[in-house]
């Protein structure tokens, strides 16, 4: 055989050949690099930007070269409160916290073993909190993965024993999952939870101390710094600050009094943003004894599992913000609905009507009735108690775009006393965790050795990291409640703002669920 026949001539291909080939190529080398890119974007920009995934391996460590020199003072000892004392205790000398309604030692330590009621006007009984200016404390609650993730990393050695000490267990935050990679929840009440993290923060952190008394201004440095140099105690003395945290909630007492008061420049009241949803969360509790737990077990189709149970939520497009949510709990039986002020029911019978009139009440599970029934049998012995919280303004004070001459250097506010969110949501005391991780990771860049030098521009980079995390919650939440008629919209806006979102997020719940109804079901499990 000759050279030729081994060598043959190599053919390009045809023009007609490429016509279909090159797009197609082109196509996915685009998909490919579309791909990439995103993922390059998401892990070196939009995560560390919008969550706190990056700076949580850090949260509760100590430093690696010694504490901040002098004393942060925190003004305000709730969640919020308590979760800033524990990450300021990390990096200064020493924390106190003032509190207006006691200090732990005056609070306790343990939840109450016999409550104390008073009888409201319609005859019904409630208990007299023992946080009397929090509207949320016997409110009841599913504490969501980032609440546990942070105080698991801020409390890491003592979180469990805290946990036991209770008998609180944390649980999938999917009820049907049984894969223990599965985020966890913890599904207690609000008075449970700060019961417990005050027992964190005082069992773990020595160098915080408590005390009562209402704050009532700030004390500049001098009127050419942009400092603080400590906070003002109605009728008690003076208390010096190295740094200052406003966790007053939602009475957000820095922006209404105390920086103008002080001295700082007036922030623009366009900075400031509050909406009225109209809304009573209400209440009613059952406590089941030892002896009816096998009745209420075979009724319950997934037994008697701590968490959500029953859910009915309210649909923007029906102009009815009423909702319906059953709940099992450490008290082992609790149930709540949020409603108008006119409409909330006063006992088993109007609930039942309640119930009945919600929207998609058709597809609610006949074991919800029965549920009602057998309470209704065994009232005496469940003994119920019954509360109204009112949710009030949600308000949204925009420091991150106040002038540079408002804000002091050595302050924030973290929390409610910054942005307060519909408490229907639950998502709260995420925000907390949220602003307290900020405050973690910007505290971890001040050097020790510069004796309370706190950065001229600290407070800003603080309002900026913590609003690119935190503002999604606030135009979410806002949107959703100006679905409904019953909402007193923020000066400047209507009801119409938001429509594109809510729209989004009804289709996109709609097409989660295989059955086009607006009830869920999320069970927690406590193995």
């Amino acid at each position: 055989m000759s050279s030729t026949g081994l060598l043959r001539p190599i053919t390009p291909p045809s023009p007609s050949t490429w016509k279909g080939t090159v797009p197609l190529t082109m196509l996915l080398g685009m998909i490919i690099t579309t791909n990439v890119l995103f993922k390059i974007i998401r892990r070196t920009i939009l995560v560390p930007r919008l969550t706190i995934m990056d700076e949580l391996p850090n949260f509760g460590l100590r430093r690696a070269d010694g504490k901040i020199r002098g004393r942060a003072v925190i003004c305000g000892g709730s969640i919020a409160g308590l979760l800033a004392a524990a990450v300021c205790s990390d990096h200064f000398e020493s924390v106190l916290v003032i509190e207006a309604e006691g200090s732990p030692a005056e609070i306790g330590l343990d939840r109450a073993k016999e409550r104390e009621f008073r009888i409201m006007h319609d005859g019904r009984p409630t208990p007299i909190p023992l946080r009397k200016r929090l509207l949320q404390y016997m409110g009841i609650h599913v504490y969501l993965p980032p609440v546990v993730l942070g105080l698991q990393r801020l409390f890491s050695g003592t979180l469990q024993d805290e946990l036991d000490y209770f008998g609180f267990s944390l649980a999938p935050d999917v009820w049907d999952s049984t894969d223990p990679r599965t985020p966890r929840a913890l599904p207690i009440t609000r008075e449970a939870l700060e019961t417990l993290v005050r027992r964190l923060v005082v069992n773990s952190r020595t160098n915080i101390s408590f005390t009562t008394g209402t704050v009532d201004g700030f004390r500049r440095q001098s009127r050419e710094d942009l400092m603080l140099s400590g906070v003002t105690v109605r009728g008690e003395q003076d208390e010096d600050a190295t740094f200052i945290v406003d966790a007053t909630g939602a009475a957000q007492c820095s922006y209404h009094k105390w920086l103008e008061n002080a001295g700082f420049k007036p922030i623009s009241p366009s900075l400031y943003t509050e909406y009225d949803p109209r809304l009573v969360y209400s209440q009613s509790v059952y406590t089941l004894p030892d002896a009816l737990l096998p009745k209420f077990g075979k009724i319950f189709p997934y037994g008697l599992i701590p968490g959500t149970v029953f859910g009915n939520n309210p649909d923007y497009s029906t102009g009815d913000p009423r909702l319906l949510y059953m709940y099992l709990y450490e008290d082992r039986q609790r149930g709540g609905w949020g409603t108008t002020a006119e409409q909330r029911p006063r006992g088993l019978t109007e609930l039942r009507a309640y119930t009945k009139s919600l929207h998609n009440s058709e597809h609610t599970p006949q074991w919800v009735y029965e549920i009602f029934d057998l309470l209704e049998a065994h009232e005496e012995e469940c003994r119920p108690w019954y509360s109204d919280v009112h949710t009030g303004k949600m308000s949204f004070v925009k420091y991150h775009k106040a002038e540079k001459e408002s804000l002091p250097s050595n302050w924030v506010a973290i929390g409610d006393s910054m942005l307060k969110l519909n408490p229907t949501y639950g998502q709260g005391i995420v925000k907390s965790v949220m602003d307290s991780v900020a405050l973690d990771s910007l505290l971890r860049k001040v050097p020790s050795r510069c004796g309370g030098g706190i950065p001229a521009d600290f407070s800003t980079r603080f309002f900026n990291k913590a609003v690119a995390r935190t503002e999604g919650m606030w135009e979410a939440t806002k949107a959703q409640d100006y679905g409904f008629p019953t909402t007193v919209p923020a000066k400047g806006e209507t009801l119409a703002m938001g429509a594109f979102m809510r729209a989004f997020g009804r289709h996109l719940m709609y097409a989660g669920v295989k059955v086009a109804i607006s009830f869920h079901f999320t069970l927690t499990s406590t193995e």
